[in-house]
């Protein structure tokens, strides 16, 4: 497995953008706000991410009062890293497209206000999964010798 590019993480970011700005220009008036607490699962799981790959750093490095790591479980955390860089850069992007089109239309829309702040929410979350994803694929790498 490859680590992952810059190029896949902007592409997903900016292809699911696009796709959540369309969205809302195409149906903004018949959803209803959107929930606040929409990005609290995601912010949950970047931090968990995080503190994972520190203990896997201190696992690998055999760090006093640590047990060893399996290879097959680092194998696996590279995977999840991988695949929660790649959702959290989508996710990012998505966010984005909702700010995007949400922040302009304080004036038009009464809901847009709020879903601004939502997706300011939604977009912070995004980025702690893709730094979580990202740490944690860089702490499974194998060291060159």
């Amino acid at each position: 497995m490859k680590p992952t590019r810059p190029r896949d993480l902007v592409l997903a970011a900016v292809l699911f953008g696009i796709l959540g700005y369309l969205l809302l220009w195409w149906a903004y008036r018949s959803i209803p706000t959107l929930p606040r607490t929409a990005s609290l699962s995601v912010v949950v799981i970047g931090v968990i991410e995080l503190q994972v790959a520190a203990q896997t750093r201190r696992r690998l490095e055999g760090r006093p009062g640590t047990r060893p790591i399996l290879p097959l479980t680092v194998a696996r955390l590279a995977a999840l890293a991988k695949a929660s860089s790649v959702v959290g850069a989508a996710l990012a992007g998505a966010w984005a497209g909702v700010l995007g089109y949400t922040a302009p239309r304080t004036d038009e829309f009464p809901t847009a206000g709020g879903d601004a702040i939502t997706a300011g929410f939604g977009l912070a979350a995004a980025v702690v999964l893709l730094v979580g994803g990202l740490v944690l694929e860089r702490v499974c790498r194998v060291k060159k010798s």
